[in-house]
């Protein structure tokens, strides 16, 4: 990916992505490479997503008491 997009972006255009999938008017070419950028926000996507359950888990670990 080039530029670093937030989460709610990279989930916007995988939205987006969909929705041209979906539509049947879609050229199967088209699909494919917009199948193939799905692919890579997905992932990107995951990767945030662990990253962030990561980072929650070590806060919890280091506050206990806090209940969260």
């Amino acid at each position: 990916m080039s530029k670093e997009k937030t989460f709610e972006e990279a989930m916007g255009e995988l939205e987006n992505i969909v929705k041209q999938i979906e539509d049947e008017t879609t050229p199967l070419e088209k699909v494919l490479e917009l199948y193939e950028r799905g692919t890579e926000l997905s992932r990107y996507c995951q990767n945030i997503l662990n990253r962030t359950r990561e980072k929650l888990e070590q806060i919890r670990s280091e506050n206990p008491e806090e209940g969260l």
